[in-house]
């Protein structure tokens, strides 16, 4: 690790191009959680789902499917144990701070998303960690943040026979904070892997909880429905444990997936596979009410080697009566390229808000986002 930290300071004191600095970025990163043992998306979704919106309460499409719903354990061919080590890196595309020659320009708010994922069975525990930097601050030559990090243990177990299954899941989350964060322009990305993994972040007071959630699906192999709650019963810091039936309503989420066939009658592999989930998420909360959507194709060349194009729509439902309706000003399209590698799979995608498509202006703003997992 400090050969590698001496490369980029090489690197970087010889003036390295944007493009040699991207990859150097990408192998930190890489080797990161491995190291500190940080970072991953609290969206109760599988990494591998992003480009489809981050749907799928309902879709077995990763080893870690199950963190969207406890119940997808109890699926048959997940006796086998699974470990899985996944790495997201995503930032906003803000044009405006290239145009005007700020500092960093390529580090709006970055979020860097890790995880721990062990399954065995009708069994799983799961280590997730976000670090993310907000309120963007132009200082002379240098940019200042402030940093957040949550990190969740996340417990899920799971029973069941066709076609129908029960999961439970609980979850410990934790959230501290780091003021006044300073990233110099000309030593971007190793202010920011030192300040975001290294420097000391505050545990904030009554940030601490733990939460019980549930999972159901039926399951008729092409056709999938799930309905899932996150939290039926909690408790905060050092309170007592609270069973709300107004959070079951809150954190309720109801979706469904259809999925071609895998292998075909002679149990030979299809050279195309079609997935498509669509979710309602915290269907009872106005503040957290979304419609997940999203498509999959997969060119499948070997059992473990893969190409997968993927689109996804994601979009704000503030009022119950805007549940079936499609308002594209509030709505984000999602595109990712995958690449299964025996173990590793890569994954490059791209946001953008859809208020594109009607002209309109939008408080979204367009996102990347690299992917790395390895499964064994």
């Amino acid at each position: 690790m400090v050969s590698f930290f001496c490369f980029f300071c090489y690197a970087e004191k010889e003036g390295a191009n944007d493009l040699m600095r991207r990859w150097i970025l990408a192998g930190v990163l890489a080797i990161l959680p491995l190291t500190f043992l940080q970072a991953f998306p609290l969206d109760f979704a599988s990494t591998a789902s992003w480009g489809m919106g981050s749907a799928g309460l309902a879709l077995d499409y990763e080893s870690d499917s199950f963190v969207a719903n406890p119940a997808l354990l109890a699926l048959p061919g997940r006796e086998d144990t699974h470990l899985l080590a996944s790495l997201r890196y995503q930032d906003q595309i803000e044009t405006s701070y290239l145009v005007n020659n700020e500092p960093n320009p390529r580090l709006v708010q970055p979020i860097a998303d890790w995880t721990v994922s062990f399954s065995a069975g009708s069994l799983a525990f799961t280590v997730q960690n976000r670090n993310s930097l907000l309120d963007r601050q132009i200082d002379s030559t240098q940019t200042r943040y402030n940093g957040h990090k949550i990190t969740m243990f996340q417990f899920d177990w799971a029973t069941g026979r066709a076609p129908f299954y029960f999961g439970v899941s609980v979850r410990a989350t934790a959230e501290s904070d780091r003021a006044m964060i300073e990233i110099r322009d000309d030593r971007t990305f190793l202010d920011y892997i030192v300040e975001t993994s290294i420097g000391r972040y505050e545990s904030l007071n009554n940030s601490s909880n733990v939460a019980f959630g549930m999972g159901l699906l039926l399951d008729y192999q092409w056709f999938k429905m799930g309905v899932v709650s996150n939290q039926f019963a909690y408790a905060r810091a050092d309170d007592t444990l609270i069973i709300s039936g107004d959070s079951v309503l809150k954190t309720l989420d109801w979706g469904f997936s259809v999925s071609s066939p895998t292998y075909d009658a002679s149990n030979q592999l299809h050279l195309v596979k079609l997935q498509g989930a669509y979710d309602f998420l915290n269907i009872g909360s106005d503040e957290d009410r979304q419609l997940r959507l999203g498509v999959s194709m997969k060119l499948q060349l070997l059992p473990t080697w893969s190409v997968s194009l993927l689109f996804g729509y994601q979009e704000e439902k503030p009022s119950p009566s805007d549940l079936l309706a499609i308002s594209f000003s509030r709505g984000l399209q999602t595109i990712s390229l995958d690449a299964q590698l025996d173990t590793l799979k890569i994954g490059l995608g791209y946001g953008y808000p859809t208020a594109w498509y009607v002209g309109s202006s939008s408080d979204i703003n367009p996102r990347f986002v690299i992917s790395l997992a390895l499964s064994l």
